[in-house]
């Protein structure tokens, strides 16, 4: 078996690293994206909905048929 000198090496750890941080950049912008999609706009609607629902709720239920 061959030994791979130590330039070849160290050039792989640094090609791995590059590598890595690019890979878990990407992943790190996704989830970073789904965080503010929750924030600015699945918070706010929520709140919206809980709202709506308890301002409506009971009248809903004083119906007499």
């Amino acid at each position: 078996m061959e030994q791979r000198s130590m330039l070849l090496n160290i050039l792989m750890v640094i090609g791995f690293f590059f590598i890595g941080s690019i890979i878990l950049s990407i992943i790190l912008g996704l989830l970073g994206g789904l965080l503010w999609l929750a924030i600015k706009i699945l918070i706010p609607v929520a709140i919206a909905v809980w709202l709506v629902r308890m301002i409506s709720g009971p009248s809903n239920s004083r119906r007499y048929y």
